[in-house]
């Protein structure tokens, strides 16, 4: 099942100076990302994962979740 998702970035204001210039858009580096899934009684599940993109993210949160009916899912890039 795949379901909607919503994306952010965390930042700190020192990452964003350290930060050089952006990845490539091919790149396979993994980044962290907190993930809130949502059923559809407005229960939540929060999951940290490795992923290269939001979309692998959703989709490692979604199989961690397993069991659940998911509505929707918050998806956080950790930028720290």
């Amino acid at each position: 099942m795949t379901a909607v998702f919503n994306t952010s970035s965390l930042n700190s204001m020192a990452g964003t100076t350290r930060q050089t210039g952006k990845k490539g858009y091919r790149s396979c580096e993994l980044n962290n990302y907190k993930v809130e899934v949502v059923d559809f009684d407005g229960a939540t599940e929060e999951f940290n994962v490795e992923a290269s993109s939001h979309s692998e993210a959703a989709e490692k949160a979604e199989a961690l979740a397993y069991g659940m009916q998911v509505s929707y899912m918050n998806i956080y890039k950790d930028n720290f």
